[in-house]
């Protein structure tokens, strides 16, 4: 009976005229960020002074209004709020950073200056876990996908859950180098 009803919903509203357009590349990446501080662990000295998980975007914001929804969530039993650094030094007190695009010309002094603190990187810049970032956001068949710089992750004492890790589409290096 359950499983009628719910079919019924699907079909009234796939053929609704109304349907919502489909979510935008950024909207979806949004999510992923968020999802990335739910299954993501920090040591407990990174969180210990910290009300809320900061997800922050380093360089020019590709994301527009889709990040502020994320300020109405929790990640972690904690708060989400959204910043916008201006240099790495600044985002080293982020839990999730994410390196748009402006920062490619400039990314390997940006994880250089990233990598003694643990933070989460994420970026859709090609190569970005091979430059050494943690997480890397691909877009393959029109879906997005993400890879894991396992190497990168463990030297930022930072852990990823074994959920997160099936999901990747790739795992660079092995956990503990």
């Amino acid at each position: 009976m359950r499983w009628r009803t719910l079919l019924l919903l699907l079909v009234l509203f796939v053929g609704s005229p109304l349907r919502a357009a489909p979510p935008t590349e950024y909207q979806l990446k949004a999510v992923f960020l968020l999802n990335f501080a739910r299954y993501a662990t920090w040591p407990d000295e990174a969180l210990a002074d910290s009300a809320a998980i900061d997800i922050c975007v380093l360089g020019r914001d590709p994301f527009g209004e889709h990040l502020s929804g994320l300020e109405a969530r929790q990640a972690q039993g904690r708060a989400v709020k959204v910043h916008y650094p201006a240099t790495p030094l600044d985002a080293k007190g982020c839990e999730v950073v994410f390196v748009a695009g402006s920062e490619q010309r400039r990314l390997n002094a940006v994880l250089r200056e990233l990598e003694a603190w643990p933070v989460l990187t994420v970026s859709d810049i090609d190569g970005f876990v091979e430059a050494g970032g943690n997480i890397g956001l691909v877009t393959v068949d029109d879906r997005i996908r993400f890879d894991i710089n396992r190497t990168t992750v463990a030297s930022q004492q930072l852990r990823l859950s074994a959920q997160l890790l099936k999901l990747a589409r790739r795992l660079i290096g092995r956990e503990g180098d």
